[in-house]
């Protein structure tokens, strides 16, 4: 993995919606979950990553209110 390489282009969608919930392992392992999924079965509870599409996906509020 490069130094170029961000955490956004690696998860995709998921980063900046409002449905991720993180997971950290005590090994240091971090695991995107989407709550969603306690709700609707058609979203898996850990989606195979990046997401790139997702008909769920809201954006969190802090990161649609980032200035440009």
């Amino acid at each position: 993995m490069s130094s170029n390489f961000s955490e956004s282009e690696g998860v995709g969608l998921c980063i900046s919606c409002q449905h991720l919930r993180l997971v950290h392992t005590d090994r240091g392992s971090v695991f995107y979950q989407c709550q969603r999924s306690m709700t609707d079965p058609r979203y898996p509870k850990y989606p195979r990553l990046p997401v790139l599409h997702c008909p769920g996906h809201e954006v969190k509020a802090e990161v649609a209110d980032e200035p440009k």
